[in-house]
């Protein structure tokens, strides 16, 4: 095209705005750099009209400016399309990085967890389109519960259709027998179990993805002396002992479990982390960038719930150690005793309340499911009828003045105006189980404000779930309490 000077563009050679506004060498790594990712600063980057070489700028006298502006070729008209898509990529890993991201990890553990994870999935979703793609896929559907917008629900689910894609292939490779120390395809894997726990449309893909998780860190932890060494092995092993727990309390609805209890897996992990501390002499919510409630507490509330809904003919012996082992954390919740004690240089804070507190729901939770357990267990009832009482059931609501319930409400009042507590998932479960414990109105409110504001923070779909599902109980409950009268006039006319 004689005559026609291209609009050319610049190399980002310095870097991004922050540091050119600072001054500051920047490695250019994106979607943030380096130098802004560690100093917390927003890494903010130069839009696409920026990069335009302004000495080919148009402009009323520009001898260029009218043949640049009326010259547009389907060949620009593609590469328009690719710097859309780009950008869009970019922005939604923004969101992942500023809005998503912080939800994942607990927010008092050691700075560590946080910036090595996001620092280490920046570098390698590069090159790992499975990582890439999980990310894209769980930060788009979380822009969707924020705004409701369909489009990015479809993007989100095209997205996450792209990661499984990156993952096959991936795993088709010559060299994939590296998978135990592969962490861009365990860090993929763990994304996409998220993006069901905490987006819409892939609940039910969960199990597959968690065992593939646990097949990869039993590869790489497993088979050699017990011991993390790396502050992702120890998050990633949290991250999967929840996401167990999730799947295997499931909601209280539900006829089974979302999947079945590994308790081998379990007690190998248990023991794990409690021989690998990264931070010694710190506390545990420092050193726990996922859990932050002990770990025994997760398994005493899986085999609680398990005896409790799914095997009511359950082992006497199996349920008198469940309640030993019970009573111990019972006499601390009833001492008012500290579950984690800080380091000796370390500062109370409301982060360290969060982890006692919400280890104290655990334990109440608990306690009160063995109750219920042995006052059925008590009757001089057949297991016919066992069944019945328990079974598949929510459990039933306790006495008002129950020790546990007027300890489990003043622990959630004290956060009626906390949006930090709201948005810190450690407190879900238990708030959400807690409601069905209750029959007073005024403590049913205080539950339905704490997970109303949950979601707010959050925007997560597994608030979502329990919400509903909870909701369900207590409206069927109010209909028992108050049935529909029954207009008797109205009938003998419409029989006329």
């Amino acid at each position: 095209m004689s005559g026609v000077v291209p609009r050319r563009r610049l190399r980002t050679k310095t870097g991004c705005l922050t540091c050119r506004s600072r001054r500051k060498k920047c490695d250019e790594n994106t979607p943030a750099c380096d130098r802004c990712l560690l100093s917390g600063r927003s890494c903010q980057w130069p839009k696409s009209t920026d990069l335009v070489d302004r000495r080919y700028a148009s402009h009323p006298e520009s001898r260029y400016g009218n043949t640049i502006e009326t010259r547009l070729s389907l060949r620009s008209e593609s590469a328009s399309q690719g710097q859309a898509t780009y950008g869009l990529e970019v922005a939604i890993s923004r969101h992942f990085i500023d809005k998503y991201y912080g939800f994942l990890l607990l927010p008092g553990c050691h700075p560590v967890f946080h910036l090595g994870w996001i620092h280490e999935i920046q570098e390698l979703m590069i090159n790992e389109k499975s990582l890439r793609f999980s990310v894209l896929a769980n930060a788009a559907s979380h822009i969707h519960n924020i705004n409701d917008s369909s489009s990015m629900q479809q993007l989100a689910l095209h997205y996450y259709s792209e990661a499984l894609r990156g993952l096959a292939s991936t795993l088709a490779r010559p060299k994939s027998s590296r998978l135990a120390n592969h962490n861009g395809i365990l860090m993929s894997v763990m994304l996409l179990y998220l993006h069901g726990c905490m987006g819409q449309a892939t609940y039910l893909d969960i199990p597959p993805h968690l065992n593939a998780a646990i097949h990869i860190l039993t590869l790489r932890l497993f088979n050699a002396p017990l011991n993390i060494s790396r502050p992702f092995d120890r998050l990633a092993v949290e991250s999967v002992l929840y996401q167990i727990f999730l799947v295997s309390t499931g909601l209280w609805s539900d006829q089974t479990p979302l999947a079945d209890f590994d308790h081998n897996f379990w007690m190998r992990a248990e023991k794990l982390l409690e021989q690998s501390v990264m931070f010694a002499g710190q506390s545990n919510s420092i050193n726990s960038p996922v859990l932050g409630v002990p770990v025994p507490l997760f398994r005493l509330a899986i085999q609680a719930k398990h005896i409790y809904q799914v095997s009511p003919a359950y082992n006497m012996q199996a349920l008198s150690e469940l309640r030993s082992e019970v009573e111990a954390w019972e006499a601390i919740v009833l001492c008012d005793k500290e579950i984690d004690r800080l380091g000796v240089d370390e500062l109370p804070n409301r982060h360290k309340s969060y982890y006692e507190d919400a280890s104290y729901l655990y334990v109440l939770i608990i306690s009160l499911l063995l109750e219920q357990i042995s006052a059925c267990s008590r009757m001089n009832a057949s297991e016919t009828h066992q069944q019945d009482l328990l079974g598949r059931k929510p459990p039933a609501a306790a006495a008002i003045d129950n020790w546990q319930i007027k300890k489990a409400i003043q622990i959630i009042k004290r956060y009626q105006d906390d949006n930090d507590w709201a948005g810190c998932y450690m407190g879900s479960w238990p708030v959400y189980t807690l409601g069905f414990f209750l029959i007073d109105p005024e403590h049913i409110e205080v539950i339905r404000q704490d997970l109303k504001r949950r979601w707010e923070s959050t925007k997560f779909m597994q608030i979502t779930r329990f919400r509903n599902d909870l909701e369900g109980v207590w409206a069927a409950r109010a209909r028992l309490l108050c049935p529909p009268t029954v207009d008797h006039a109205s009938m003998s006319l419409e029989s006329m």
